[in-house]
């Protein structure tokens, strides 16, 4: 019999890859650069402000790295560094990139909105109640609360509250700030979208959506009002976020003066495409039948957006390598922090004095304009209730709220995504271990100068006790908020 040598170092075919140590090493490199590059919040996660030491987090991913035998390690290592810096923004997708045969001959037909009816149109289109209606802690449980809307039929809960000598209490449940959440405001407008000649648009749609939700919480807070209440609690626990109107509701709660977060974008393309839309908005809509003031006005805001896009040609962006070094004190204006003032989380002002501008040019400027005239729909005491999973645009909500003493905070500080992407961008592919991770583009500035991706803390801290039920910590919330009102002068 011939008996063939066995080949040394030779992996059989069913045989997995070898661990490539120094491949994950050059993932967790390029994951830096990047970060380097396009993440808005690095500078803020770099100070002492932040309460993240980054160059101890890169230490321990380094040796992780070093330590690890096998690819699940090495996963895990860079996971865990993502994870480090508490920004929900800032993201591991699991989801898989779009096939490529999407569109193809394959593909099944859109269909066409302007041959379905209401119901199946905002359905097809993705207009659906997928956050949670209820209220973040059940104070329907405790007694002397009475429902005026199960969320059901109305979009969103609410109830009165019996606060003792503290009054009475409207609560009412936002349970997400994503106009595509409320899919009963969307069959509301559904025939004014898409019967106008005889063409649909899908963006015309989301705007009624929305202008059409604001209304139902402008009436839903009158009605509130005229029962009674003269305390409002705004319940965003557990809202995930949506989109820009957490910084116009706000407006509803005054009559008063609100002033937007100034927005800072970082500066690389991202920053640079989001100044070139500006520009692009402000030189389209300078109005012929505009006054000279107004004129005068337009023009000098095209000139500042025209100004910060030439700063970002003519002045080098600052090599941010030093964060996995040292911590530096939180200067958005600093060449090191590698942001822009890039107008406010409003657009292009922070507010708008009435009837400065005609309505498009206002909704261009500033767009909180699509509802100013629900402002001050509640004239009276304010309270939010938080927790750790009041998200993104809810904590724009919530931010807006408190900085302008609109409001007071409850509960716990917010999860901490602060401001995520004004501007398209794809996600960053690692070419190794092939992990994608989404990495924003735009910081939202606190009237104390931080960054709201830190989380807003409350004015009224309320943690669960040790084995403290849900409906117990809803009873100490009420009483927490009706021993505040009874302690104000």
């Amino acid at each position: 019999m011939l008996v063939l040598p066995i080949q040394q170092g030779c992996a059989s075919a069913n045989s997995a890859p070898a661990f490539d140590r120094a491949a994950w090493q050059q993932d967790y490199h390029l994951l830096k650069q990047t970060l380097q590059q396009r993440y808005s919040h690095l500078a803020w996660m770099a100070s002492p402000q932040s309460g993240i030491d980054l160059p101890a987090l890169d230490r321990q991913t380094q040796t992780a790295l070093q330590q690890a035998h096998d690819d699940n390690a090495a996963r895990q290592a860079i996971v865990g560094f993502q994870q480090g810096f508490h920004d929900g923004h800032f993201s591991l997708l699991t989801s898989t990139p779009n096939s490529p045969e999407t569109g193809s001959s394959n593909e099944p037909k859109l269909r066409a909105p302007l041959q379905d009816d209401k119901l199946d149109g905002c359905a097809a289109l993705g207009y659906e109640q997928d956050s949670k209606i209820a209220f973040s802690l059940p104070f329907e449980t405790l007694p002397g609360f009475h429902l005026t809307s199960d969320g059901l039929s109305e979009a969103m809960r609410s109830g009165l509250a019996d606060l003792g000598q503290a009054g009475k209490a409207a609560v009412l449940r936002i349970p997400t700030f994503s106009p595509k959440g409320y899919p009963l405001e969307c069959q509301r407008v559904w025939q004014s979208a898409v019967r106008q000649a005889g063409k649909f648009d899908s963006e015309k749609l989301f705007n009624l959506t929305y202008q059409s939700w604001f209304a139902t919480l402008g009436q839903r807070l009158g009605r509130l009002r005229a029962a009674g209440a003269d305390t409002l609690i705004l319940d965003v626990g557990d809202n995930s976020g949506g989109n820009d109107s957490g910084d116009a509701m706000a407006r509803l709660l005054t009559d008063k003066t609100v002033r937007s977060a100034p927005l800072w974008m970082v500066r690389n393309k991202a920053g640079k495409a989001y100044l070139d839309q500006w520009i692009s908005d402000l030189t389209r809509d300078l109005p012929d039948s505009a006054n000279a003031t107004d004129k005068a006005r337009l023009q000098g805001l095209l000139q500042d957006f025209r100004q910060k896009r030439a700063e970002l040609d003519s002045q080098p962006s600052e090599d941010m390598g030093w964060v996995w070094r040292e911590q530096r004190r939180w200067a958005p204006r600093a060449s090191y922090s590698r942001l822009i003032a890039a107008g406010y989380a409003s657009g292009a002002v922070d507010h708008l004095e009435p009837g400065s501008y005609s309505q498009a040019v206002a909704e261009t400027l500033f767009w909180p304009a699509q509802t100013e005239k629900l402002k001050g729909s509640w004239l009276g005491r304010v309270y939010i209730v938080t927790n750790q999973k009041t998200y993104s645009a809810a904590e724009m909500f919530v931010a807006v709220s408190r900085d302008n003493q609109v409001a007071k905070i409850v509960g716990v500080r917010t999860g901490g995504d602060g401001c995520g992407f004004m501007t398209p961008s794809d996600p960053l592919l690692l070419p190794h271990s092939k992990l994608r991770f989404r990495i924003p583009d735009c910081v939202r500035q606190r009237a104390d100068g931080g960054d709201e991706v830190a989380g807003i803390l409350p004015d009224l801290p309320l943690q669960a006790r040790e084995g403290e039920s849900r409906r117990a910590l809803a009873q100490r919330t009420l009483q927490a908020i009706a021993a505040d009102i009874l302690a104000q002068p």
